[in-house]
């Protein structure tokens, strides 16, 4: 996915939110709608932002030619869950320009949007995000993130790697 170009226009997209967003979740539908097939992912009164994380998350690693958009009162909590999934790169993007980084630079593949910002202003950031293509700058870098998702176990105590700082610090503190 880390090396995909071009933008997100025409894609399946992958709409979750939580329980703030029922209200307005008819214009986010609308307006995605422009830009590729809405599917949402989690329906109901009482959701958890968590779970529609993890469904869209999923989804999305299931097929990379899918993108997802999630909506919470701040964008927070739904940004910090999804970047948890292998092959998820959300960013939370409060400003069009954040939008057109997160794709030209970054490679997002999940919006997160703060329902705080109001439905005007997150149509603008949407709309950055789709239409503003990814060109392979700083591939190599991206590519390195990618080795981060690899489960490592942690270095036992009996290893020759250099203990962190905060380590050796909160021992002299006790």
């Amino acid at each position: 996915m880390i090396r995909q170009l071009g933008n997100h226009l025409g894609k399946w997209i992958a709409l979750g939110y939580d329980h703030h967003a029922s209200e307005e979740i008819a214009a986010y539908v609308q307006t995605l709608s422009r830009f590729g097939i809405v599917v949402p992912a989690v329906s109901g009164p009482d959701l958890y932002w968590i779970d529609s994380a993890r469904v869209v998350c999923r989804a999305i690693q299931r097929k990379k030619d899918r993108i997802g958009v999630l909506l919470c009162s701040t964008g927070i909590g739904m940004s910090i869950a999804a970047n948890k999934f292998r092959g998820i790169y959300a960013a939370r993007c409060v400003s069009e320009d954040d939008a057109r980084g997160a794709r030209t630079i970054n490679n997002a593949n999940v919006l997160c949007l703060a329902l705080r910002s109001g439905v005007e202003a997150n149509r603008k950031i949407i709309a950055a995000f789709m239409e503003t293509p990814f060109e392979g700058r700083k591939v190599e870098q991206l590519s390195e993130i990618t080795t981060l998702e690899i489960e490592r176990p942690a270095p036992s105590h009996g290893s020759r790697s250099p203990q962190p700082v905060f380590a050796r610090d909160q021992r002299a503190v006790r």
